[in-house]
């Protein structure tokens, strides 16, 4: 019996199998890259299609039956702007007051390309200008009185339109409406376009 698997397994043509299994290895990575472009809607999609251009919008809270996308968080606020700048800038700014607080920026293809978390030791004004034509965008101070400026980066965006999430935990029912209330607060909105 030894014998016969013994001679079954040194029968087995080493090349081919290498073959096959690289094979299958090359399909499954350029099936796994190829499932974005051929999913019919994505993340994007789904939020741009209710939402105004370069307008705040807070969305209702997130349950298993109403969900704007998926595998969103239930224990936090999302607040999302489709921003668009191909007609001009548009001024984006938030305040991120306590740890667990985000900014994130996506482009419509759903790549992340800016984050701004909240963290203990940093200011919790964020204000960013997204900037049409050469596809880049500034990040500033935020304008507001006794608010250090710690200066300027300039960085490239990816696209000339994309979406802008605000995510903010639910610390329970004590600090929903001061929650809400810096939701509120968040602004994304046009602006002509001017010489930076």
């Amino acid at each position: 019996m030894l014998k016969r698997l013994w001679a079954r397994i040194t029968s087995i043509n080493v090349p081919l199998v290498a073959a096959a299994l690289f094979a299958s290895a090359i399909l499954h990575i350029l099936a796994t890259l190829a499932t974005p472009a051929l999913t019919p809607s994505t993340g994007y999609s789904l939020l741009a299609r209710g939402l105004p251009p370069n307008t705040m919008r807070i969305l209702p809270p997130v349950t298993p039956a109403e969900q704007p996308v998926p595998f969103l968080s239930p224990d936090a606020h999302y607040a999302v702007c489709r921003f668009d700048t191909r007609t001009g800038t548009v001024n984006l700014s938030a305040v991120l007051p306590d740890p667990g607080w985000l900014l994130a920026l996506y482009s419509p293809d759903g790549s992340n390309f800016f984050t701004s978390v909240a963290a203990p030791n940093r200011r919790p004004n964020v204000s960013i200008l997204l900037v049409p034509g050469d596809e880049t965008w500034r990040t500033a101070g935020a304008a507001t009185p006794n608010v250090a400026v710690t200066g300027e980066a300039t960085l490239t965006i990816p696209a000339n339109k994309g979406i802008a999430v605000i995510r903010a935990p639910d610390r329970g029912e004590a600090y929903r409406a001061k929650t809400l209330a810096e939701l509120k607060r968040a602004n994304c909105q046009f602006q002509k376009s001017r010489a930076l």
